[in-house]
């Protein structure tokens, strides 16, 4: 037995080590160094690139990143955080590098500023300074995609000192254009050999454009740059242009979210409010944020409508059930009043059949049969007209609900819903010992309180459903109109259903 469990536990660690290295390799790891550099002791102070990469580094961790991020990084600080990424970045599906701060060219190769750096020859250039080739050393331990992200080509500051006292005449503005390489993508906050705009506001244009690009779902890497470009150069007003290097075999990118289109192909035909709601407060200004609020128009007042029916069926339920029992209980009286009297009437024969009283002769037993032969008859006559007094007022019971039905029915006309069809009403029990009497149809749709009377003077009290004539036009406004806008909007949202013929 001992063995059997030992050898089952065997087994269960061999799967798991089996099954954890292919759920890692489902995981995509995805990388991101990034550094702003502001506060320089020797160079102008670059106010918004730490805003810059601290809302680079946010946006890259809600995209799935994960990001080794610095701020106001030394020399040695700036060679720890390369180092911490480069052995993060190793077997990594997509890795990139941002950068915002101070950067040169010299002798065509691309230096990043610490923020204790001072440049005053070309000995300083190669030991003061962070050599992006060191950068692209770190990002090739990736095996997928690599991503270079340089806001960094500001003016010069160390053009002056280095023009007097290097031999050098490779001394350009910007930075240098890099080495394509496969699977890299890199991108310049402006054109080659070109300087980029700080930018007044919190971020500068271009990291401005790349943090918002960033946040949009289902953009391909070349699609996004492309968008990044475009915004910087309208809001820079031509003057700065980002320069795009991209060499990618397939697809890639940033932001793998669904996009508006997918959450609104999947939500289109949904009645669910909430959800409908969440969609335009996430998209405002999605192409698709019109069709969902006509949805969510439509959603609020078919449940409007039908909180509408529910609570008029509920109320004229209860007033039909309490009249009911007022009839029943009345037809009881009558017919009791009915009985008693018959009796009476019997009971004065067979007594007359015995004792024959002489002509004109009054009798006190006969006046009091008389009288009690009155009391019955006004008795049955009260309840006649108490059953017709019910009657009365169920017809105007039955006037009142259809007008209230209607008036409901024009109240969401008039905002483009369909009339929901006039609840079912079970029909009422009728009176003991009767049967209900069939009815014909009627050009009535809406249910109404009938009173048949029958041969046997009992009232019978149901509610009858007239069935609706086939082939019937019916006007808009009226009770069960159909309501061409919301049709053709039920075409337009997918919501099922044909557009009739009259709408077309």
């Amino acid at each position: 037995m001992i063995v059997a469990v030992r050898f089952c536990a065997l087994i269960a660690l061999l799967a798991q080590l089996v099954v954890v290295p292919a759920l890692a390799q489902m995981q995509d790891r995805r990388v991101a160094l990034v550094i702003g550099n502001s506060a320089y002791k020797n160079a102008p102070v670059l106010p918004n690139t730490p805003n810059d990469a601290r809302d680079t580094a946010e946006a890259l961790r809600k995209v799935g990143f994960e990001v080794v991020d610095g701020i106001d990084l030394d020399k040695r600080g700036m060679d720890a955080a390369v180092s911490r990424f480069a052995r993060l970045a190793q077997e990594a599906d997509a890795v990139m590098f941002y950068y915002a701060g101070h950067g040169f060219q010299f002798n065509g190769e691309n230096f990043l500023v610490p923020v204790e750096a001072k440049i005053d020859d070309e000995v300083s250039v190669q030991y003061e300074t962070v050599k992006l080739s060191e950068v692209t050393t770190a990002l090739g331990f990736a095996k997928g995609v690599k991503i270079m992200v340089l806001d960094a080509c500001r003016n010069n500051p160390f053009l002056a000192q280095l023009s007097k006292k290097t031999r050098s005449m490779s001394i350009g503005a910007g930075l240098a254009p890099i080495a394509k390489a496969q699977g890299m993508v890199t991108a310049y906050a402006t054109q080659a050999n070109d300087v980029a705009a700080d930018g007044a506001g919190r971020n500068s244009p271009f990291t401005a454009a790349l943090v918002q690009e960033i946040q949009q779902p289902g953009l391909e890497i070349a699609t996004m740059f492309r968008r990044v470009q475009k915004a910087v150069y309208d809001s820079t007003g031509g003057k700065q242009t980002p320069e795009l290097s991209l060499s990618l075999l397939g697809d890639f990118y940033l932001n793998r979210e669904e996009t508006d289109a997918d959450i609104w192909k999947r939500l289109r035909s949904s009645d669910n409010p909430a959800e409908i709601k969440a969609f335009i407060q996430r998209f405002p200004t999605s192409f698709f944020a019109v069709d969902a609020k006509t949805r969510l128009d439509l959603i609020e007042r078919r449940g409007l409508a039908s909180g509408e029916r529910e609570k008029l069926e509920q109320e004229f339920a209860a007033k039909e059930k309490a009249l009911l029992d007022r009839v029943q209980q009345a037809e009881k009286d009558r017919a009791k009043a009915a009985t008693d009297l018959a009796g009476r009437d019997a009971g004065k024969t067979a007594d007359t059949e015995r004792a024959v009283p002489k002509p004109g002769e009054v009798t006190p037993a006969k006046q009091t049969d008389a009288n009690e032969r009155d009391r019955l008859a006004k008795e049955l006559a009260k309840k006649e007209q108490e059953l017709a007094a019910l009657e009365a007022e169920k017809a105007k019971l039955s006037q009142e609900r259809e007008e209230r039905e209607k008036a409901v029915a024009t109240r969401m006309n008039s905002g483009s819903v369909t009339e929901l069809p006039p609840p079912q009403k079970p029909l009422l029990p009728a009176a003991p010992g009767t049967r209900p009497q069939r009815q014909e149809p009627r050009e009535v749709q809406q249910p109404r309180v009938v009173l048949d009377r029958k041969s046997t003077g009992i009232l019978t009290g149901g509610i009858e459903t007239a069935p609706e004539p086939r082939n019937t036009k019916r006007r808009p406004g009226a009770g069960g109109a159909v309501d061409c806008t919301d049709a053709l909007m039920r075409a337009q949202l997918g919501d099922g259903g044909s557009v009739p013929k009259n709408c077309r």
